[in-house]
């Protein structure tokens, strides 16, 4: 009985020990994992790091591997070294914004297993860093607006299988990024705005079934695909119905039927567009649709038949 007392007693003591060791780390992480000059807060048994607008040249070297925010926007970063956030295995959002980061090496990003926020707008890139995001499985939104992106090639997305929002707008590009989009299937808004892009080619987001956003506008589109319409009218039958915005462009044509049968359809932009054709039959029957934006279409010599199309308020 005394040995067995003894040893209840032993074990109560380890516990105890245990429980205030981990206690200690844990509050103590403000303390001593905090970055110099950051502000970091608690987010529950995580920590959220912010060290916006530092002038930080490197990435902090004390980061807490419990670390689940970190924005290091607007900083003065040229280079991710290879593996330097690899402990960050809770880190679910990483910003790196208006840095001076031209492009990013393999390994940047690995051992980020849980990141599903990924921010690089407002950077220098050429291209998309693909190699480093291969393994971002766990990738929700990726941000690669207002770098200088001139192509995607079709790897560029390669293992992002739960990718749903991708900016790349305010880029150069020509073209629209098919093949690289076509892997993308649980995509569910893409941005293509503000680029050079001359031509909507046929079937060009035909694979993107979950897709409900698309933006174009301000690019240099001076045609859209025979079968474009299509796709368009598959995307305007979902349940999430955005504005469907078209307008800066040189779209000169819209064809037939392009979106006729849209029950939900409230709003459509085509305006700043040198349009001289608009088929007959292109906004028929969209009991919904009360601002439709043509402005900018003088050389259209026949008005479309707005058959169904009853309750338009703006034109």
């Amino acid at each position: 009985m005394v040995i067995m007392w003894f040893l209840a007693i032993i074990m109560l003591t380890f516990l105890l020990g245990v429980a205030d060791c981990a206690g200690t780390e844990r509050t103590g992480v403000l303390d001593t994992d905090c970055p110099s000059l950051c502000n970091c807060e608690d987010d529950g048994m995580l920590l959220r790091v912010d060290c916006v607008d530092l002038g930080l040249a490197e990435l902090p070297s004390t980061l807490s591997v419990f670390t689940s925010y970190l924005d290091l926007s607007m900083n003065n970063l040229t280079l991710l070294p290879n593996r330097a956030l690899s402990n960050l295995h809770f880190l679910q959002e990483l910003r790196l914004a208006g840095n001076y980061l031209t492009d990013i090496p393999e390994g940047a990003f690995s051992g980020l297993f849980n990141l599903k926020v990924l921010m690089l707008q407002n950077n220098h890139l050429k291209q998309v860093p693909s190699k480093a995001l291969e393994n971002l499985r766990n990738l929700q939104s990726l941000r690669l607006d207002a770098n200088q992106i001139a192509s995607v090639p079709e790897s560029s997305f390669r293992g992002l299988a739960s990718l749903r929002h991708l900016w790349l707008d305010d880029n150069t590009l020509t073209e629209v990024p098919v093949h690289a989009l076509a892997i993308l299937p649980t995509l569910q808004a893409v941005t293509l705005a503000l680029n050079s892009i001359t031509h909507i080619p046929d079937h060009a987001f035909a694979n993107l079934t979950s897709l409900v956003v698309l933006h174009l506008h301000n690019n240099q589109i001076q045609s859209l695909g025979d079968r474009f319409h299509l796709y368009l009218k598959f995307i305007l039958n979902l349940k999430y119905l955005p504005p469907r915005s078209f307008h800066s462009n040189n779209i000169r044509s819209v064809p037939e039927e392009a979106f006729v049968g849209n029950p939900s359809l409230d709003t459509i932009y085509f305006y700043n567009n040198p349009i001289q054709f608009v088929g007959k039959s292109a906004f028929q029957h969209l009991p919904a649709l009360r601002m439709l934006s043509l402005n900018g279409a003088t050389d259209i010599t026949e008005f479309p038949d707005l058959t169904g199309t009853n309750r338009l308020e703006t034109l």
